[in-house]
């Protein structure tokens, strides 16, 4: 039993050893990703490329030109997409929260989104961090100081 025990263990300390980064051709991603990229950078270049596998999790990242970097799901789907020079682009982020933010904090640009089933988060260049449910209700607001 002991011995089961530790080899259990040995196991699960050596999951995050088995987590992949490789880097792809833009070609190799999945044809729902590189729409989403074509639609809201039409002008831009795809940098880099990799796929991520962790244990059961499967992922891509890109990084474009001009500082855009997004995260796709297996399918395709987009998870995150972070700006640096600029903000995001409207086509990406949910017409209730683009009016929102537009109505709320109508001098900010939207940075960063990021979301799965359950949640979307949103940051401003202002350094407000906001965070909608699946329904595009508004959970939660923080404003982080910005040095």
């Amino acid at each position: 039993m002991r011995r089961l025990l530790y080899t259990l263990l040995a196991f699960v300390l050596c999951l995050p050893v088995m987590a992949e980064d490789i880097e792809i051709k833009p070609e190799q991603l999945p044809q729902k990703a590189r729409n989403i990229i074509t639609k809201a950078f039409p002008d831009a270049k795809i940098k880099k490329a990799n796929i991520e596998r962790r244990a059961s999790l499967i992922q891509y990242e890109v990084k474009l030109g001009g500082g855009v970097k997004l995260q796709f799901r297996k399918d395709g789907s987009l998870t995150e997409c972070e700006c640096t020079k600029g903000p995001v682009p409207d086509i990406l982020i949910p017409s209730k929260i683009r009016s929102f933010i537009k109505k709320e904090f109508p001098d900010s640009d939207i940075i960063r989104i990021e979301h799965d089933s359950k949640l979307y988060e949103i940051n401003l260049d202002d350094g407000t961090e906001l965070s909608f449910n699946s329904s595009y209700r508004l959970i939660d607001l923080d404003r982080i100081e910005q040095k």
